[in-house]
């Protein structure tokens, strides 16, 4: 494995393990294997960990903070997105549902359509820091090691409160570092620039290059750039370009890191050999 060493962050993986499907209601993997997967990682030399408080209805970061206690892990966990009325309702259901899901692919992807379709966003300081509160507890930890902004659009950001919130939060020592994680080139035009964001995580990969002129004027300024999405989509093995990708991510200077998002110790083994032979 390969490292950086970050001011205020210490040792930091160039490979980092995406967790959005860790303990989700649409994955096939167990809790067992969830949290095999977490220690396979760790073994592996990976200390980059990327979740958010909404994947797996915290599940993810529940399994993050039972796998990681003894370990010396750097994890980067988000907020903003949150559960509408009939998700909520639907939470204590969730080992009912789990089951179910589980016995059929169709109804997961159906899962997965109304979930994204139904997403709320609030980035008010009230829920951004009740939100984190909630993580710290669920990844049993008294401080968050980067902690972002889920999926702002340029509206959520135009009044500029959600962005001094960040500036709070870490002032109160509930995160180390603080950021924003952006899905379009209007939002990372914003916020390349602004130094009170002090990490990004956007996409970018062989078919994402359109946004390297601002990842690079963030990285010039001092910020940290973690890449995800880096295939465009969920981690897959068995598709041509993964050591393009990470390859072409790692290579260029203005990259911190690149996530994989997996739930197959086979794939992760897979990528972390595509860094050692570089």
């Amino acid at each position: 494995m390969r490292y950086r060493q970050l001011v205020g962050l210490g040792k930091f993986s160039v490979l980092g393990l995406g967790c959005a499907r860790l303990g989700s209601l649409t994955a096939s993997s167990t809790r067992r294997e969830s949290l095999s997967l977490i220690a396979a990682a760790a073994n592996a030399g990976i200390t980059l960990f990327d979740t958010a408080d909404i994947y797996a209805q915290g599940e993810s970061e529940r399994l993050l903070g039972e796998a990681l206690r003894s370990t010396d892990a750097r994890v980067v966990t988000k907020a903003g997105q949150r559960y509408t009325f009939p998700q909520g309702v639907l939470l204590p259901l969730r080992g009912m549902t789990t089951r179910f899901l589980a016995l059929s692919s169709q109804a997961r992807t159906a899962a997965r359509a109304v979930r994204a379709k139904t997403m709320r966003r609030d980035y008010t300081p009230e829920y951004l820091r009740r939100s984190l509160l909630g993580s710290l507890s669920r990844l049993r930890r008294e401080q968050v090691d980067i902690f972002l902004l889920h999926s702002p659009s340029v509206p959520d950001l135009r009044d500029g409160e959600a962005l001094d919130c960040l500036g709070a939060l870490k002032q109160e020592g509930l995160a180390r570092c603080v950021g924003v994680s952006c899905d379009d080139q209007a939002t990372l035009a914003i916020i390349a620039s602004d130094k009170r964001v002090e990490a990004i995580e956007a996409p970018f990969g062989p078919n994402r290059q359109e946004l390297l002129v601002d990842l690079k004027r963030a990285a010039e300024r001092g910020a940290i750039v973690i890449a995800r999405e880096i295939l465009a989509r969920d981690f897959d093995a068995r598709r041509p370009g993964l050591k393009t990708a990470l390859s072409l991510c790692l290579a260029e200077p203005a990259i911190t890191a690149a996530l994989i998002g997996t739930t197959d110790v086979r794939h992760l083994h897979q990528a972390v050999r595509v860094i050692g032979s570089r």
